[in-house]
């Protein structure tokens, strides 16, 4: 079974402009081969006020989603460097955009 993926407008708007054409395409690769197939498999749950989203590691690069299984859907919310929790701190920030 193929899960739908979609990319949440500010992932494109916004944390795309911050990585270079080639790690965009390493990032969409893994996206593609692996959360549309299994992104249960693949990602790791987070934890906190974050549990109910998932990330994926691509080289020094996390994707942080969301998985809705009622729907066959993985919404990928952030993607950011994985810099210390600078990443998270952005996701929390992000959710907040997204309200």
């Amino acid at each position: 079974m193929l899960w739908k993926v979609k990319l949440h407008r500010l992932v494109l708007e916004e944390d795309f402009k911050r990585i270079d054409k080639t790690q965009q395409l390493k990032i969409i690769r893994a996206i593609k081969s692996k959360l549309s197939k299994a992104p249960n498999k693949y990602g790791r749950q987070l934890s906190g006020q974050l549990s109910k989203y998932r990330r994926l590691r691509v080289e020094d690069y996390r994707v942080i989603y969301e998985v809705l299984k009622d729907k066959v859907k993985v919404h990928v919310i952030k993607i950011g460097i994985r810099r210390d929790f600078e990443v998270y701190r952005e996701i929390i920030r992000r959710l907040k955009k997204m309200s």
